[in-house]
């Protein structure tokens, strides 16, 4: 090789040498930006965080009677933004009397939200709670004024209005009179503790609906739904109830039994009985067995159809074929998306079947439920949408559960007693002769489960608490 070749080399490789530091320089000083970038926009949300966190508890003390007004800092990097938002979401709090079957609305109120806006970060406060949006999903930073103890809730709901756009620093006063929804008799008669019968709903909706949600489900062990495409998390409580079944004939409706004639109701009863709606429990197994093959077996074909097996069985179709289960060796579910008018149950079995049925059930001449079997082996549960009928000479030993339901019984004939065991209804008509009723205690050890879909609340405290936040 000659010796200006030689030259050309060097030359090459300190020009090559010099591209190559230049470009790992460059690499370094824009991962090195974008990661200073990163980190400068996580200390700046850190730092917004503890400020709205702060501001929470600022509000409290303004919004429940601590102090007239307090100041808060607001820290805030370029681009990054504080603002009031007086329309951003509402909570809806309902009551449901089941004796007056009556839903009465407690309060409807938008929350209002102090926004901070960064990027793709938006972090919120909003009805007493810190809230986190990201493209992630939302969380929760603090928790909201929603205080569930025992069987106790204390509800004073926060609300925020004031000026669109707020600076480094902001005062929160008071922004009105703080209204008491509940107890308040002079608003309702009604609306005093402890509470009596029905449940309480409390419906949130908010971008952060979801975080919401999981609150609710946190603080109540559960009995939270979810509206998706209204961005909206419901809360139901129930007022306490005793799940025994100690009556022949029970109506939730405050003297819900009427008698034909002058003829005394058979003993025992009773009326203005408090009795959860089965409604929720039968529209999960419906949706269990629609969406989970595994979870539920179709109801066998034939005349009559024929259970030899225990779990649980579905048919979205009408039935009016007799039933036969047959030694089973295990408790038998049946859920019936439709009308139940079998040509009779007939239950070999030392095991419990439970039948819950979406719409109404008819008991005509000649059907005969469980007949010779113990009352306590059968239930029979009926949606609110559905009635129940029974006519001629039907028979049924059994728990006939229908809380939701109006019940008429024109029996009679040769069947007598048409009932062994225990009816509960919204309201039942007895017409028929002799068209009797004979109470069987082995119904009162039935467990329809009905506690586990339920969170109890039996006193409840619910108040509007509106403040004002300024620019300072």
């Amino acid at each position: 090789m000659s010796q200006d070749a030689r030259g050309v080399s060097n030359v090459l490789g300190i020009v090559l040498l010099f591209a190559v530091v230049i470009a790992g320089t460059a690499l370094v000083l824009s991962v090195g930006a974008a990661a200073l970038d990163d980190t400068s926009n996580g200390l700046d949300v850190s730092r917004a965080e503890k400020a709205l966190t702060q501001f929470d508890s600022r509000s409290a003390m303004v919004a429940l009677g601590g102090t007239s007004h307090q100041g808060v800092e607001l820290t805030a990097a370029s681009g990054a933004t504080y603002r009031v938002d007086d329309t951003a979401g509402w909570m809806n709090v309902t009551i449901y009397n089941q004796s007056a079957d009556e839903t009465k609305t407690l309060t409807n109120v938008t929350l209002g939200a102090v926004r901070y806006e960064n990027g793709d970060h938006d972090i919120a406060y909003q009805g007493g709670g810190v809230w986190k949006g990201t493209e992630a999903g939302t969380t929760m930073l603090s928790p909201p004024e929603f205080h569930f103890r025992g069987s106790t809730l204390t509800l004073p709901i926060i609300t925020v209005d004031g000026t669109p756009t707020l600076g480094s620093s902001a005062t929160v006063s008071k922004g009105g009179q703080t209204h008491v929804r509940y107890p308040n008799a002079t608003a309702d008669a009604n609306f005093t503790n402890p509470l009596d019968t029905g449940y309480v709903n409390v419906t949130v909706q908010s971008d952060y609906y979801e975080a919401w949600g999981r609150f609710f489900v946190q603080r109540t062990q559960g009995n939270v739904s979810y509206n998706h495409s209204r961005e909206t998390a419901r809360a139901k409580l129930v007022v306490p109830f005793d799940e025994s079944y100690d009556n022949v004939l029970a109506a939730t409706q405050p003297g819900g039994i009427r008698m034909n004639g002058n003829d005394p109701s058979p003993s025992p009863s009773e009326t203005g009985i408090n009795y959860p709606l089965p409604d929720g429990r039968i529209e999960d197994r419906i949706e269990d067995c629609t969406t989970d093959t595994s979870a539920c077996s179709d109801m066998p074909t034939g005349d009559p159809l024929t259970i030899t097996s225990g779990g649980t069985y579905y048919t979205d179709s009408y039935v009016s074929e007799a039933i036969e289960i047959d030694n089973p060796g295990d408790d038998v579910t049946i859920v019936v998306d439709e009308n139940f008018s079998p040509d009779g149950v007939s239950i070999t079995s030392d095991y419990n079947t439970t039948i819950l049925v979406r719409n109404s059930v008819d008991m005509g001449s000649g059907d005969y439920f469980n007949d010779g079997g113990p009352a306590g082996n059968l239930s029979v549960v009926v949606h609110s949408d559905g009635a129940v009928n029974g006519n001629g000479n039907f028979k049924l030993v059994g728990l006939l559960y229908a809380p939701g339901s109006d019940c008429n019984m024109n029996g009679g004939g040769s069947v007598d007693p048409n009932i062994v065991g225990g009816v509960v209804c919204e309201s039942i008509t007895v017409n028929g002769n002799p068209n009797d009723f004979s109470y069987d205690p082995s119904v009162e050890n039935t467990n329809l489960k009905l506690e586990g879909d339920i969170t109890p609340v039996t006193y409840l405290h619910v108040t509007e608490n509106p403040v004002n936040v300024t620019s300072k």
